[in-house]
């Protein structure tokens, strides 16, 4: 029998394996949830608006695509997830199928060229304020974790939209730290 519990990941992302391991639904949104972090002390999670290009995308609309992307307040749970010091490079476009077995690339327009990219970027994920009040300081209510050497994909959709996605493996988990406050670029408000 395997024990989810004792895999070193997030709490989201436990909840995911063992939705996938189990059959039960998982309560982590595939795409960002938007809405109102007022109860985390925190920025809100980055806007999702249409991007469509004429050429290569740039890293700050690359940028836009990841938190719209990445960035989520869980529906069951409330996390937030925020990226943070996000730095993303563009590679030269590559045919599809290139990337066609390392990534899944939802409505792709399969006759484009898709664009490789990698970063890096910090993780701030954060519980209520409510609830860390709970436990101690509400103004400490996140930990963070870096993702770095991450690897990723950025491909028109079927509509005429482009959408990107980027992952790799986390480390250095800090925990009581302060909830992201500011604007980050890709972000509304």
């Amino acid at each position: 029998m395997i024990e989810v519990k004792k895999l070193q990941m997030p709490a989201g992302l436990r909840a995911v394996v063992a939705g996938l391991l189990f059959g039960a639904v998982s309560a982590t949104p595939v795409m960002a949830m938007p809405g109102d972090a007022t109860e985390w002390g925190a920025r809100d999670p980055g806007a999702c608006p249409a991007i469509r290009l004429a050429a290569a995308p740039t890293s700050a609309q690359v940028t836009t695509m990841l938190r719209c992307r990445h960035e989520t307040i869980e529906r069951a749970g409330g996390a937030l997830w925020l990226m943070e010091n996000l730095n993303v490079a563009v590679g030269a476009p590559i045919p599809f199928v290139a990337a066609y077995n390392s990534f899944v690339m939802r409505e792709a327009d399969t006759r484009s060229q898709v664009y490789p990219i990698r970063g890096s970027w910090t993780w701030s994920v954060c519980m209520t304020r409510h609830d860390a009040g709970i436990r101690g300081n509400p103004d400490q209510n996140c930990y963070e974790t870096d993702v770095q050497a991450a690897k990723g994909v950025c491909w028109k959709t079927s509509f005429g939209d482009w959408s990107c996605l980027l992952s790799g493996s986390s480390f250095g988990r800090r925990e009581n730290t302060r909830p992201p406050r500011r604007g980050a670029p890709g972000q509304a408000r």
